[in-house]
């Protein structure tokens, strides 16, 4: 016959397994207050070194994960990047700033058919996300991806969400003398004209 764990024993197991875990969190956020601060200092790879005790004293903390993909990103250590972007984000299935890191790191090695595949999939996830839209139209269309910036230059156009910046776009694409160059010139002069007028009457 077993014999029951006294209740006595099974708490002092339990609050010890508990403080165990509180002093793991707490050393693992005084590292990565550190490694921030080597961040900060452009000490990359010690940031990285520090970061990585972080995360294996806290395995499953989204926060010391991207941390350590953002030291790992600013040390140039891009295959690592992209690895840990992966395993964190399968982890961590809504935090799609380890796809825009792992993007990120797609861009910085060169990978541009891989980057703009991934901010493909990410749009798709977060369609609501106007500013990211247009950020990612912009850079499309820094990078040469013409068709991806023209693509979300027409849907922001459509929902009437970040419409200067898309107009902006669609008018370098397109052109000066286009309709959408036209387009661009007014909201230009509609937004000068607006600020003149606070101004003048903030005086």
């Amino acid at each position: 016959m077993k014999k029951a764990i006294p209740i006595l024993l099974l708490s002092i197991l339990l609050l010890s397994s508990c403080s165990t875990q509180v002093a793991k969190r707490e050393r693992s956020l005084a590292l990565q207050a550190e490694a921030l601060t080597l961040l900060d200092d452009k000490e990359y790879g010690r940031a990285v070194a520090l970061f990585e005790e972080a995360v294996d004293l806290m395995p499953k903390a989204s926060e010391g994960r991207y941390n350590l993909v953002l030291a790992l990103l600013a040390n140039g250590q891009f295959d690592e990047a992209v690895t840990l972007s992966d395993a964190s984000f399968t982890m961590f299935p809504a935090h799609l700033e380890f796809l825009l890191a792992k993007a990120f790191a797609y861009r910085q090695k060169g990978d541009l058919d891989e980057a703009f595949a991934l901010y493909s999939e990410i749009l798709e996830k977060d369609k609501g996300n106007f500013p990211l839209q247009a950020t990612l139209m912009e850079v499309a269309l820094e990078s040469g991806y013409f068709d991806f910036a023209k693509d979300r230059a027409l849907f922001l156009i459509s929902v009437h969400k970040e419409e200067a910046r898309a107009f902006g776009v669609l008018a370098t694409l397109e052109g000066e003398e286009s309709w959408y160059g036209h387009a661009y010139s007014l909201m230009k002069g509609a937004s000068a004209e607006d600020l003149e007028q606070r101004q003048e009457q903030s005086r």
